[in-house]
């Protein structure tokens, strides 16, 4: 089970890659994605942005494209709008009809995106993860270097129930949470501070504590939203957001981590605080999905061959037993010395 390998077939086409995940279709997750790549493209950032939901495709009709995706010595160059590099579904076959996949040749696409797509020198890469927690937001996890995710949500109960599922993947599969973006959470009145609340009250707010991540935004209902060329309410926010998400995901990297023996290694945190781990108790804690599942007890004597660094969030450890496969958070990790 175990495989020390697994960290090499990681790829990190940008330095920064951001998951946008909700669990549930409708909740507004492509184009919350959309008008985060349009922010921080306007704040000088290179944006990618990789549209997995092979089977209902949207960020081809959020941005647009000044020019489509092509094929040049085996690799495949993004579509182009104002500057932000886009890969989806959309593109193939031509013509915009649904596309009816099964879930092997789905996952082979999603694999294809990301060996085959050469983005160029990006900054931050936007990955619109589709609905659902199946074998596409697996593989996706498994073979990107995920600086963070954000979770998006409406406030209703109903909502609530598909996005904690996204999150609980998030903590089994080692992608940091970010926070909670809540979408759609009220109507503003033109010209009066007045708010309707039409799907509930303060939803994201609930799932937040519960996850103990940051509530990171209310998003309003804005009529501008899913269109290319309207005027959108919500426009100085998401300069916001973008600002925050950034700064979100490189709050950890300096921490440092180091063997101390065969048996032990250490981690200085940011706050002075310095924490011993055994190998054995780290490994018997794996947080990779297969090990979460059969709740396996840890082998005994384990020793720690190499550490990994992983983004700038968290590592990865060669065990000289057991499962290797799980990537640590370094929010996990400190959670583990308590």
């Amino acid at each position: 089970m175990g495989d020390p390998t697994l960290h090499k077939k990681k790829l990190q086409p940008a330095p920064t890659i951001l998951g946008v995940l909700a669990g549930k279709g409708g909740v507004g997750k492509s184009t919350i994605t959309a008008e985060l790549a349009l922010a921080l493209n306007k704040e000088g950032y290179k944006v990618g942005v990789l549209d997995a939901d092979i089977y209902g495709p949207s960020i081809r009709h959020l941005v647009g494209e000044d020019a489509l995706p092509r094929a040049v010595r085996g690799k495949v160059l993004p579509a182009d709008s104002k500057g932000i590099s886009l890969i989806s579904s959309a593109y193939f076959p031509k013509g915009r009809s649904p596309i009816g996949v099964r879930a092997p040749i789905a996952n082979q696409i999603i694999a294809q995106f990301i060996e085959e797509v050469e983005w160029g020198s990006l900054d931050i890469l936007l990955v619109d993860f589709p609905p659902g927690t199946g074998d596409v937001q697996i593989t996706l996890m498994q073979r990107l270097l995920f600086n963070g995710a954000i979770v998006v949500t409406t406030p209703e109960k109903l909502s609530l129930l598909d996005v904690r599922k996204s999150m609980n993947m998030c903590l089994q599969m080692g992608v940091p949470l970010l926070g909670v973006l809540e979408n759609m959470s009220f109507f503003p009145v033109s010209g009066s501070k007045t708010r309707h609340y039409l799907f509930g009250k303060e939803g994201g707010k609930a799932l937040a504590e519960e996850f103990g991540v940051p509530l990171i935004g209310e998003v309003p209902i804005d009529q501008g939203l899913n269109q290319q060329h309207r005027e959108k309410i919500s426009t100085p926010l998401f300069k916001k957001l973008g600002k925050t998400v950034v700064d979100q995901m490189h709050r950890e990297k300096r921490c440092k981590i180091k063997r101390v023996d065969r048996y032990h290694f250490s981690i200085e945190w940011l706050d002075g605080k310095k924490s011993l781990y055994p190998f054995s108790f780290v490994q018997g804690k794996c947080p990779c999905i297969e090990c979460i599942m059969k709740n396996e007890t840890s082998p005994v004597a384990v020793e720690g061959i190499e550490i990994h660094p992983i983004g700038n969030y968290g590592v990865q450890f060669s065990f000289s037993k057991g499962c290797s496969k799980g990537v640590y958070p370094f929010s996990y990790l400190r959670k583990l010395d308590r």
